[in-house]
């Protein structure tokens, strides 16, 4: 006999795994350890900005996160920051970096990560996204085959609607993490 309501499971828990679970968890962007990640081939690391590098309206990055970026760049990685942000806000976080930026980047669409690849001149297998949301950050680089690295948000300060999108975040990390 067939159980109906087990391969539905099965199917959904395969998809999980493969689009929305990320390669490795950490508290926080500061707890990243840029090289292990460099010993596994990765030399770029695309970066999310709010929530990850720094709290939601930051208008500039902060010492910490700076020392992050330059660390992770004097070691070797090449940066880019990804956001779905305005242009004004991300080049505020790029400028003084000499980094790479993408804005208004539609995440999890393709087409922000695939820019960010072009501009670090990189290939998915030699890059890694950086971001503190499963259903943009996590799920546009896993759409590529590109290493993905979940950060706990900086701050529960956020929009309602990502709000929402925490408890269904919650589940999945809970469950298959």
């Amino acid at each position: 006999m067939i159980n109906l309501f087990r391969r539905p499971y099965e199917y959904l828990r395969s998809l999980a795994l493969k689009y929305l679970i990320p390669d490795h968890i950490y508290g926080g962007i500061r707890d990243v350890d840029v090289g292990m990640l460099m010993r596994a081939g990765i030399s770029g690391l695309i970066i999310d900005i709010d929530n990850t590098l720094a709290a939601p309206g930051v208008k500039r990055p902060d010492e910490a996160a700076l020392n992050f970026l330059y660390g992770a760049r004097d070691m070797g990685c090449r940066i880019c920051l990804l956001s779905n942000a305005l242009r004004g806000r991300v080049a505020r976080f790029s400028s003084g970096v000499g980094i790479y930026a993408v804005a208004r980047a539609k995440k999890p669409a393709r087409a922000g990560f695939i820019k960010a690849l072009r501009l670090l001149g990189l290939d998915a297998s030699q890059t890694c996204v950086i971001g503190d949301q499963l259903f943009t950050d996590i799920l546009g680089a896993k759409r590529l085959g590109i290493k993905a690295v979940y950060t706990r948000p900086i701050t529960r300060r956020e929009s309602f609607f990502i709000m929402l999108k925490r408890i269904p975040e919650l589940f999945l990390l809970r469950k298959f993490t």
